[in-house]
């Protein structure tokens, strides 16, 4: 494949949860050999946006990236193999990311977190996380909310009638929910990648 799968975390406002759910799922792929790579391990990264007014910046440093704290640290210590952080304005932000995937293409998997990265990156598989907090909510957030494949919710949460993702989990994932939720991620992963291997192939 030429590219990486790439999927998209955006949600209803900061402090959703989007590290943390990023990082679940480094752990359970990290552990699982994919379905129809049954006798390796799918290769994951991540591309972290941080809105700045300052110049675009794209950090792979790991001194930086591993600094304890920060968001980039925790993925790595949950299984991501390499990890990009970009810093940007929306004018700078397309072509930073565009140099952030290029520098990653060599891994089998993405994920983008950022409602603008998902904006600009049009991700294969896009998941959206709602908070309960309505006041909180970003502006223009239901864009990218509406074309979510997979979206978790407070049950609090009223959903526009717009947002009609494939499936719809808890937004704090139980034992039970969380297997729900990596099958169907997986099944999504399986079938974005078969497409790509066909479109590659002329099928």
């Amino acid at each position: 494949m030429n590219r990486p799968i790439l999927i998209g975390i955006g949600a209803s406002h900061s402090g959703a949860g989007k590290t943390t759910l990023a990082s679940n799922i480094f752990q359970h792929f990290a552990l699982r050999p994919f379905p129809a790579d049954i006798h390796r391990l799918l290769r994951w990264g991540a591309i972290k946006y941080t809105r700045t007014e300052s110049p675009a910046e794209v950090i792979s440093d790991r001194s930086i990236l591993m600094e304890e704290g920060k968001d980039t640290c925790m993925m790595l210590t949950s299984g991501a193999e390499d990890v990009i952080w970009v810093r940007a304005g929306h004018s700078g932000l397309r072509d930073a990311l565009l140099r952030a995937v290029t520098r990653l293409s060599h891994l089998d998997a993405l994920i983008i977190e950022g409602n603008s990265a998902i904006e600009f990156l049009n991700p294969d598989i896009v998941i959206f996380i709602f908070g309960k907090g309505k006041k909180d909510w970003k502006p223009d957030m239901l864009k990218i909310a509406d074309r979510a494949d997979i979206v978790l919710y407070d049950a609090e949460v009223q959903l526009s009638a717009d947002v009609k993702p494939r499936m719809l989990f808890p937004r704090h994932l139980s034992e039970n929910t969380l297997m729900g939720f990596f099958e169907a991620l997986t099944r999504m992963v399986h079938e974005r990648r078969a497409e790509a291997r066909d479109a590659e192939e002329g099928v």
